[in-house]
Formats: structure tokens, C-alpha cells, sequence
């Protein structure tokens, strides 16, 4: 008969710490901050894609129309600066990119501080996620836009912040709150212990 559980020095012997040298885990988050800003340095877009950040951050998108905005009394289409800069908006979910590659959330995720600055200066200024699913509390209207995720400083900003998710992915049937619940987790911000209270 084959024994069904193991003891510790069991499953220790199977393979020797020893073996271990050589091995390293890569992580499967393909984001970096320095890729991207080498990407976009490289481009010469480090304005106008921060303006398009915003725009997305503040209005929101969805069906591929980014809308525009208005720099200097001109219209500026996003979708055309977008073409424009190799932004990639013809993703999917599951989609697989290079570390540098630019998306609209990559580069929402990116310029997190200054649309956060923004907000912060312009408080007549309500983010769209914000605004339709939060408990609209104004002490979190600045830190409430997607990729703030990777910006919130502490426990209540980041509890805010996923309930607010929570709230979009019931209407939408969506599950985005997990994404940003593991962001969260990973950054500190919250502890399990904060999410089953």
C-alpha cells in the first residue's frame, strides 16, 4: 500500500537544499516603472501622455473611445496620440506584454502621483470611479482613479479604494477588486486580516 502522507524529513530528502543553487522565481508581473519611463523618454511623449493618463483617470473610457481634451484652446483626440505613441488599447485580459509596452492603464499606473497631484489641485474635479461607485466621501476623491492602487499610502485609503472596486465589479459583473485586493496585499497596504473583518 502507498503511504498517503509524508513526514517533514520525508519530503526534506526528496531534494536536497544543495540543489536549490541556480534557482531564481520571476515574478509574472511584467510591469516596470523604469521600463515604461524608457519607453516613453525614448517616444518624447512625456507630457501629452500624461495629459492622456489624466483624461482616462478623470472621464474613464470604454469601447476603445478614449474622448479628448483641451491643451492651449486646442482639441487633442487620445485615441490619436495613443496611434501616435504605439499605445496598445487592443488588449485583452489575459494579453501578454513586454515590461516597456504602453497601454492606457499602464500608463494610468505610471503617472499615478501627478494625476493624484491634479486632483488633489482641481477639487471640483470628481474621477469617474469616484463619482459612480463610491460612498462619494471626499477625503478619498484624489486616490480614487484606476492605478491609484499602486499609490494609496495606508489601510483606509486602500480599504476605500477596494470597496470601491467591489462596488464597480457588482454592477459590471466584473472581477477587478481582486486584482487591486492582491496589489494591495502585496504592497502592505492591507492585511488579510483587514479584508475578513
Amino acid at each position: 500500500m502507498v503511504q498517503q502522507y509524508f513526514d517533514k524529513e520525508q519530503l526534506k530528502d526528496l531534494v536536497a537544499i544543495s540543489d536549490f543553487k541556480g534557482f531564481q522565481p520571476v515574478s509574472t508581473d511584467s510591469y516596470s516603472d523604469g521600463e515604461i519611463l524608457k519607453t516613453i523618454m525614448a517616444k518624447g511623449g512625456m507630457k501629452i501622455l500624461l495629459f492622456c493618463a489624466i483624461q482616462t483617470a478623470v472621464v474613464g473610457s470604454g469601447n476603445k473611445v478614449f474622448g479628448e481634451f483641451i491643451m492651449n484652446g486646442e482639441t487633442i483626440n487620445v485615441k490619436t496620440i495613443y496611434k501616435e505613441f504605439d499605445v496598445r488599447d487592443d488588449l485583452s485580459l489575459q494579453s501578454k506584454i513586454d515590461p516597456g509596452e504602453l497601454t492606457p492603464r499602464r500608463l494610468q499606473r505610471f503617472y499615478r502621483v501627478q494625476i493624484n497631484e491634479y486632483l488633489l489641485q482641481n477639487p471640483h474635479i470628481a474621477p469617474y470611479l469616484w463619482k459612480k461607485y463610491s460612498t462619494l466621501n471626499e477625503e478619498f476623491r484624489a486616490i480614487t482613479f484606476p492605478g491609484a492602487e499602486s499609490l494609496v499610502a495606508n489601510k483606509e485609503e486602500g480599504l476605500y479604494l477596494l470597496e470601491t472596486y467591489k462596488t464597480l465589479d457588482n454592477r459590471l459583473e466584473l472581477n477587478i477588486a481582486e486584482r487591486i485586493r492582491r496589489v494591495l496585499l502585496a504592497r502592505g497596504i492591507i492585511t488579510i486580516k483587514d479584508i475578513v473583518e
